[in-house]
């Protein structure tokens, strides 16, 4: 057991300023560190997610979109390489004969869906019915 008892000198114990690391490998015999699974879906450093409802009126201020928040969204890595995770989902409504490749649902981290060559840019750009806004949901 670790004495928190000051010594004559005025300090604490030498043995009470141990590191966690070091007091890890002696408990478990193994040093510590995340695992690699563990830290794969981190945002990047700067990049923390905002508060929801300042993702959705930053999201409403791009046009006719219909901003919901989904509780049932699930985050998962971003498809653009920074290590963002998905933070919003764009349901497109294109024209259901055109023979490009139309967006249908896209999962998106935040930073990509406000860029101005986006998907929420392209689904805007696609749709037929432009008396229906585009559905946009926001995880928590």
């Amino acid at each position: 057991m670790i004495a928190a008892k000051d010594t004559a000198t005025g300090g604490r114990h030498r043995s009470c300023t141990t590191s966690f690391r070091s007091w890890f490998r002696r408990v478990t015999g193994r040093a510590y560190g995340a695992s690699a699974e563990a830290t794969r879906i981190l945002p990047a450093v700067g990049d923390l997610i905002d508060h929801p409802d300042v993702r959705m009126m930053q999201l409403r201020a791009l046009g006719d979109v219909e901003v919901t928040f989904d509780q049932a969204f699930v985050p998962s890595e971003c498809g653009c390489g920074s290590r963002r995770i998905t933070t919003v989902r764009v349901h497109g409504a294109p024209d259901p004969h055109d023979p490009r490749d139309p967006l249908q649902v896209a999962e998106v981290c935040h930073v990509c869906a406000m860029r101005p060559y986006g998907p929420v840019r392209q689904a805007l750009v696609e749709r037929v019915d432009f008396t229906r806004p585009i559905r946009l949901e926001v995880c928590p």
